[in-house]
């Protein structure tokens, strides 16, 4: 599953308030049950369509034609807001068919937070903060219930979602009164927690290695098991698999389904060690991982299944700086600019750097993430 991340990689609504004050929620209900009674209801977009509103939701006019979009989404955003009031989300994944499970609650919560992000923008603008605040807390709620008790795509799919749902929300911070952001505040810490690699790696497992054994059990003949393996021999930017791949991959295995079953075990405890050292700071982790790789280094499925596993956690590392850079606008927006003192960068450590300009400031972390670019957080609209 780590091999597919790899791949992937390269890839009018009834507020919450008023809902939760009808009918309080039930605790042992189901939020996904709600969600995908949102996925289900969402427009029809082209995949062209769809990208294009996950990359530009934060800049796209809010013209007539974003005014429809959203209004074409009301259910669907209704169903968000319900299910974002409860607390448990059991997304009821079969993760029994390995790296062909489909996980199609991924891309549906990405578009569905993107359309919450666009109608916060036009309330936000509409003079209804309060209504706009609801969008972003509810789309911000569905991105931890993505990212838990998930592989490690779905966590990622999370972060992301996270990520837009501040950038949109902090656009607009200036614009609140103290009172509004204490009560945004409180509503922030109430959050359900997302998830993390750590655990997301004691699903891997299951999901990866251990369908990995048993199909390799179940093979009847070398081609027809190279075939059902070809997912993880595709690299990066290759549209299909590669079959001369597949079939280096086996001879690195000894050429026998019973090599390929003895670096299975050998690469096993590799998820659980690694699962531990995901804790660790992110310099720490790279030298724990490095050692790893070099212990594993004749083990041709470590690469398949931890190829990613850097990639992965410096986008955990960029979500912790990302949520630290949020509390910190919030905390300049309460008590002024001296506040980032006491909200330091949990990577490196130190306050955020921060730039003013007309309108609002820019937060900045001196971390950098794998395309070299420093991580900021822009908070108001540059020139309003």
């Amino acid at each position: 599953m780590l091999r597919a991340l790899c791949l992937a990689m390269t890839i009018l609504v009834l507020p919450l308030r008023n809902a939760s004050a009808d009918a309080p929620a039930d605790p042992g209900a189901n939020a996904a049950l709600s969600y995908w009674q949102a996925f289900a209801s969402l427009p029809k977009f082209t995949d062209a369509e769809g990208q294009k509103l996950n990359a530009e939701v934060l800049t796209m006019p809010l013209d007539a034609h974003a005014r429809e979009v959203v209004t074409r989404a009301e259910y669907s955003l209704q169903m968000m807001h319900y299910g974002a009031a409860l607390r448990r989300c059991d997304w009821g994944i079969n993760y029994e068919e390995g790296i062909y499970a489909r996980l199609p609650h991924g891309p549906a919560a990405r578009l569905l937070a993107s359309l919450a992000c666009l109608r916060a923008r036009i309330r936000f603008e509409e003079g209804r903060p309060a209504d706009a605040i609801d969008d972003i807390l509810a789309s911000m709620t569905l991105g931890r219930h993505v990212s838990q008790d998930g592989v490690l795509i779905v966590l990622l799919v999370g972060y992301g979602i996270e990520h837009r749902v501040s950038e949109t929300l902090a656009l607009y911070l200036p614009k609140l009164d103290a009172k509004t952001i204490k009560d945004l505040k409180t509503r922030l810490d109430a959050l359900p927690p997302g998830g993390s690699p750590a655990e997301a790696m004691k699903l891997e497992e299951k999901v990866g290695l251990d369908w990995f054994v048993r199909t390799v059990k179940e093979s009847k003949d070398k081609e027809s098991l190279l075939a059902a393996l070809s997912p993880l021999f595709m690299s990066e930017g290759e549209g299909r698999p590669s079959p001369e791949q597949g079939r280096a991959f086996l001879e690195k295995c000894g050429g026998t389904t019973d090599g390929m079953l003895k670096f299975a075990e050998q690469v096993r405890p590799s998820f659980a060690l690694m699962a531990k050292k995901l804790n660790l700071p992110v310099n720490q982790f790279e030298k724990e991982f490095e050692l790893e790789e070099k212990k594993q280094a004749d083990d041709p499925l470590f690469k398949v299944f931890f190829g990613a596993l850097r990639k992965v956690r410096w986008q955990q590392a960029r979500t912790d700086i990302h949520r630290a850079l949020l509390s910190a606008a919030i905390a300049v927006q309460l008590d002024g600019r001296d506040a980032l003192k006491h909200h330091p960068d949990p990577v490196l450590g130190g306050p955020f750097e921060s730039v003013a300009f007309k309108g609002g400031f820019e937060l900045r972390s001196r971390w950098k993430n794998v395309e070299n670019k420093p991580l900021a957080l822009t908070v108001g609209l540059r020139g309003k």
